[in-house]
């Protein structure tokens, strides 16, 4: 039997735009695994306490009393039980509500969801995935939207690597388009409630190898969708290569920089979702093949770039710096 963990983090119980989609995906949820169960936590009417120091000290002496502690060893539990995390999450103020950062405040400890190793913190959870629905009054921008990377960061840094995004924008416009942005919003749902296929690790992968190359699947991601050249750039080895079909080879790091700043100065991304169906690792190299969703924001001047589902293979080197992205490769034409 399988769990889905919904965390509503609204602080509104009627009116919420990411409580009806949580509804509709946990509705989906049920339909598409009948047996399964589902554990929710309304942030909301049962909010979670701000972390104090006296939690603090409880989680590092175990003989330390504290309330806090227990609640804390609860949502620990429920979120190991889970199979599913499913969140929403409004913008407010430019970052995630409170009560969901006092939420992570009290999950995230170490011995149980994280541990370091060598140096090095290991995420406990992995094997579960994560669909994070998010909610914004306007339409977004690079630079006033700080929830999503964090969620996809936290998430991952306690091994929940696999992470899908539902995002809702102009909410507080006008009708049409919010509800245009609620339909696509359900469609994808659909989309992610239907998909079966589940990536393949083939080879000598760590889990910190694992996490390094899911940090930089997400990090593009996040850098293509922010139109932020730079932070794709620092992704990516030396001597990176983009092949791009109809175009000449891009090779060089300086020469991927100027390349997408071009690009993002006239293509703005709505999402970009890669789904990599299997990773293969020989050596210091490993290739990732897979499928990317990409949707613009704008559907004309767009830098050639168009909303499509594409095949991608990618090649990551292990440099001294850790994983990077070597070959960057996609098929615009599916």
């Amino acid at each position: 039997m399988k769990t889905l963990l919904r965390i509503d983090a609204s602080t509104r119980i009627k009116g919420s735009n990411t409580r009806v989609l949580t509804d509709y995906f946990q509705t989906k949820w049920l339909s598409h695994n009948p047996e399964s169960q589902v554990i929710h936590r309304c942030l909301a009417s049962n909010p979670i306490p701000h972390i104090a120091n006296e939690t603090i000290k409880a989680f590092h002496h175990a003989n330390e009393p504290s309330s806090d502690k227990m609640l804390s060893d609860t949502l620990i539990d429920e979120l190991k039980s889970a199979d599913h995390l499913l969140i929403g999450s409004p913008l407010y103020n430019l970052t995630l509500p409170s009560t969901l950062k006092a939420y992570f405040d009290h999950v995230v400890r170490a011995g149980l969801t994280f541990e370091v190793r060598q140096g090095n913190y290991r995420g406990l959870l992995n094997g579960k995935a994560a669909t994070l629905i998010t909610a914004r009054g306007s339409q977004s921008s690079p630079t006033d939207d700080f929830q999503t990377t964090y969620l996809r960061k936290i998430l991952t840094f306690i091994g929940i690597d696999s992470i899908d995004v539902v995002a809702l924008e102009g909410m507080a416009l006008d009708q049409k388009t919010k509800e245009k942005a609620l339909s696509c919003a359900k469609q994808q749902i659909d989309w992610l409630i239907n998909r079966t296929v589940s990536p393949v690790w083939q080879g000598e992968f760590s889990e910190y190898d694992k996490q390094q190359i899911n940090f930089l699947r997400a990090g593009q991601a996040d850098a293509i969708v922010n139109g932020d050249a730079q932070a794709y750039a620092e992704l990516c080895a030396d001597n990176i290569q983009l092949l791009i079909p109809s175009q000449d080879v891009i090779t060089g790091r300086n020469a991927l920089l100027e390349a997408e700043q071009a690009l993002f100065s006239s293509a703005k991304f709505a999402s970009f979702q890669k789904f990599p169906l299997y990773i293969e690792r020989s050596g210091n190299l490993a290739v990732e093949v897979g499928r990317q969703e990409v949707t613009m924001k704008n559907r004309h001047d767009t830098g050639g770039v168009f909303s499509t589902g594409q095949k991608y293979t990618h090649v990551f080197r292990l440099t001294p710096q850790g994983w990077r992205f070597a070959m960057l490769m996609s098929n615009p034409n599916e």
